[in-house]
């Protein structure tokens, strides 16, 4: 999903790394918030990444091996979820960063 909006937005496909690192952790980090502002509780922050994340590597997992049966699947989703851990712990870190702001809690109300 992000791979191809990246694409999409760059007109070609970006480093592994700047995906992982950069791209995905801003894009995630102003949903995340943008959602908080709208609930204004600050764990709906959490679970929209966690979603997220899950919607992009069940995106990608069908894409690469939905030709090796469910097994395989179900097996690399987990696999995918684990392997972007590191980006998730800096979307959890710019979101509550972002999210912790004094102005935040003035102008938007995020609890």
């Amino acid at each position: 999903m992000f791979k191809d909006m990246a694409f999409y937005i760059f007109g070609h496909e970006i480093d592994p790394f700047l995906q992982l690192f950069i791209f995905e952790p801003i894009v995630i980090t102003i949903i995340a918030v943008l959602v908080a502002i709208v609930t204004k509780k600050a764990w709906t922050m959490a679970l929209v990444i966690i979603l997220l994340n899950i919607i992009d590597n069940a995106i990608d997992v069908n894409f690469l091996f939905g030709d090796q049966g469910i097994g395989t699947i179900l097996g690399q989703n987990v696999a995918f979820f684990f392997s972007n851990t590191f980006s998730m712990f800096y979307e959890f870190v710019f979101s509550f960063l972002l999210a912790g702001l004094p102005v935040m809690h003035k102008k938007f109300g995020i609890a």
